[in-house]
């Protein structure tokens, strides 16, 4: 799944990303799955931070700004909810939970 014109990994594009989306009791869980190379253990304390970025370059020019999911951890926290990562190579998940009510 992937929006018009929008690369979910500009860096691995043969990795295949899945989301699926859940009823856990009173929550909604949204989960984004992909076989990619995994995020390095020394940058997953930081990930959800501002400006963390998986090279030390601050230079848009070779990716990110490093905000998307500092600003996903703020939304997600204004409505409630929780939002996780884990990955390994070969294998990297975020979860979001929700209240429905």
């Amino acid at each position: 799944m992937e929006p018009s014109g929008h690369r979910a990994h500009p860096h691995a594009p043969e990795t295949t990303v899945d989301v699926a989306l859940a009823r856990e009791h009173d929550r909604a869980i949204v989960t984004v799955t992909d076989d990619g190379p995994g995020i390095p253990e020394n940058l997953r304390s930081t990930l959800f931070e501002r400006f963390a970025r998986g090279d030390s370059s601050r230079y848009r020019g070779t990716g990110s700004a490093g905000l998307g999911l500092a600003i996903a951890r703020a939304v997600v926290a204004a409505h409630h909810g929780e939002i996780d990562v884990d990955s390994r190579p070969g294998f990297t998940s975020f979860r979001v939970s929700l209240p429905l009510t």
